[in-house]
């Protein structure tokens, strides 16, 4: 059996990848000596070897490739690959394999080339293959209500929608965040003053305090937020994409206060949390619409940047603020 595991929604995935193990260890091997991880440089002989030897005192092997497609593959390497994937696509092969790709969403599939894209539309012609799509901000409601059932707590769809609004759409964090309120909460249902007391919204506090910080120009404070997030342990790439959400929250904001849009009607018809219009509104006034247009394009290019250079991507974040 192969799974094929992929998508910019890391979270989801690796929770399939340890529903898989966990299924593994319970049916096959209660050890788990016969789960193997290759998530380093692969090589011929490092495939070949783990595919050739049968499992240790069981039936099978559990064998999880990470990364794949994100290393330099060789046409020697593809080629012995296909070998095997085809002796899985003839049930030749009692093995189960996972190939998990972290955070290949599916715009990244068209900048696939060469050998990794023949290998990428293979892999997912497998009937096992599952993208994890990013979930629109409704599903995520869903989500968050489903976790807090795993929980055997209730939650209803406000406040569920007022733990969305706070933590934005990080499912890691939320799930984080939901386990610290279903300790808390002692009754069943889920409390306003459990989520007031336990959810932390700082990184959004400093991404609406930033964009301020840079609307009135001082870009010393804007990079001191910046490095306290970093210093704190949030990845510079989501940093990067909280702040290219809050400017594109601004840009709509600000579009449709120029269509005279009245502000009460915003969150409507901007599709927006009321919550998230009440905290961007007064920054987004801050700003003319071409100023806020220029930002957003330059957080695009800075992004593209960042993803294709070698440079640091703290070192190109501080550069953007103080060239801004």
């Amino acid at each position: 059996m192969l799974f094929f595991l992929y998508g910019e929604d890391d979270y989801r995935s690796n929770e399939k990848l340890k529903q898989i193990k966990e299924k593994f260890i319970e049916k096959v091997d209660e050890s788990g000596y016969n789960i193997v991880v290759l998530d380093e440089k692969i090589t011929i002989e490092k495939f070949t070897k783990e595919f050739s030897q049968t499992g240790f005192l069981a039936s099978k092997k559990l064998i999880i490739i990470k990364s794949l497609l994100k290393q330099v593959i060789s046409k020697e390497l593809a080629d012995v690959i296909f070998e095997y994937l085809e002796k899985f696509k003839n049930n030749e092969d009692e093995n189960i394999i996972v190939f998990y790709e972290n955070n290949l969403p599916h715009s990244r599939k068209n900048a696939l080339s060469g050998n990794k894209l023949k290998l990428f539309q293979k892999l997912n012609s497998f009937k096992y293959s599952q993208e994890f799509k990013k979930l629109p901000d409704y599903k995520v409601i869903e989500w968050i209500q489903g976790k807090f059932k795993e929980e055997d707590k209730d939650i209803d769809k406000k406040l569920a929608n007022k733990m969305f609004a706070l933590v934005g759409n990080r499912l890691r964090l939320l799930s984080n965040e939901i386990s610290k309120i279903s300790s808390y909460n002692k009754e069943r249902d889920i409390e306003e003053e459990s989520i007031d007391k336990l959810v932390s919204a700082s990184l959004n506090d400093d991404i609406f305090l930033f964009s301020d910080k840079l609307a009135n120009k001082k870009k010393i404070e804007a990079v001191k937020l910046l490095n306290e997030q970093l210093r704190s342990g949030a990845n510079p790439v989501y940093l990067l994409t909280m702040i290219i959400r809050q400017f594109r929250i601004l840009l709509q904001i600000k579009s449709a206060l120029e269509e005279n849009i009245p502000q009460t009607n915003l969150a409507k018809h901007l599709s927006l949390h009321p919550f998230i219009i009440k905290k961007s509104i007064a920054s987004a006034q801050l700003y003319s619409l071409e100023e806020l247009k220029l930002i957003y394009q330059k957080l695009l290019s800075l992004e593209k940047k960042i993803k294709s250079s070698g440079l640091k991507p703290q070192t190109l974040l501080n550069l953007f603020v103080l060239d801004f």
